[in-house]
């Protein structure tokens, strides 16, 4: 079966939390597999079988669907969704976008900016923004991206969340969320109060050295473990696998501790004005003051 509904992003800005609470409600089957990133694919042409084997579990349910933060910058996204699934119900977590980029940039430097090729572990933030703008802030272009969605979906059929209403207001962000997805809205999930970071805390390396030392072993088991498993067992097993043995939470533990160093004052008032228009497109969609955002 295909699913009914998909969380299109941004990143950073509470979807794994999001993804637990969808997870724990009992009229909600959500892909085990958060990421899933199928309809950005290069190609998906006779690839709907794999895909809907994502959700073998779903019959039964009244909401189906998966999360994936790569559809909202997603070119190809949009289009292929609408003419897979066109009543599709959408929605979108965002967060203050300086916020998102600074966490986002944190987030490649733990995968050692595996998927772009050879950069150096110890890059600071403004080399990371100057040598590789698109990729760092990109997805932080809300207003951009959900206009190219609401190009092909009505918005009706998109959901949006605040971030901010996650740390302050959980309870009525779910309830919020589960009206649009049609399911019972008094339902608590156990994960309610694991909140924003607490679900998947920001860390940053405890000195350089452990930095280096955390990017060669994430690469190593990558390349020689988890994806010849992948390949041999199937990706269901090997989430299953992977998950289980919490490999990626103990290597944080080890090598990371909690929290971000501050941003220079400089680069944050620079992010500001780079970010205003978009922000503003925010407050039209939402009809939210974001002045908190400015």
């Amino acid at each position: 079966m295909l699913p009914n509904f998909i969380g299109i992003g941004a990143p950073k800005a509470g979807t794994t939390w999001l993804f637990l609470c969808l997870n724990e409600h009992p009229q909600i089957f959500v892909a085990e597999r958060k990421e899933t990133n199928f309809f950005d694919y290069q190609t998906i042409e006779g690839r709907i079988s794999e895909y809907a084997e994502q959700f073998a579990g779903g019959p039964g349910a009244s909401a189906v669907g998966e999360i994936s933060t790569r559809y909202l910058t997603s070119i190809r996204a949009p289009e292929r969704i609408r003419s897979v699934i066109p009543n599709v119900r959408l929605f979108v977590s965002l967060r203050n976008p300086i916020d998102q980029v600074y966490s986002h940039y944190w987030h490649l430097l733990r995968q050692n900016f595996h998927e772009w090729g050879s950069v150096k572990q110890d890059i600071s933030f403004e080399e990371a923004l100057e040598k590789y703008e698109d990729k760092v802030m990109g997805s932080a272009y809300y207003y951009k991206h959900l206009q190219r969605w609401l190009q092909v979906f009505d918005r009706s059929q998109l959901h949006i969340i605040l971030y901010d209403d996650i740390r302050t207001a959980p309870e009525e962000v779910l309830k919020s969320l589960f009206d649009f997805l049609d399911v019972d809205t008094a339902f608590v999930p156990p994960s309610i109060n694991q909140t924003g970071q607490a679900a998947r805390r920001g860390t940053s390396p405890r000195g350089p050295l452990c930095g280096r030392i955390h990017s060669y072993l994430y690469d190593k088991l990558n390349r020689r473990v988890y994806y010849p498993l992948k390949k041999a067992a199937g990706l269901r097993t090997a989430e299953k696998i992977k998950n289980t043995l919490r490999v990626r939470e103990t290597m944080e533990r080890v090598f990371h501790r909690e929290g971000y160093p501050p941003m220079k004052a400089p680069t944050r008032v620079a992010m500001r004005q780079r970010f205003d228009e978009e922000i503003r497109g925010v407050e039209e969609l939402t009809g939210r003051s974001l002045n908190n955002w400015k």
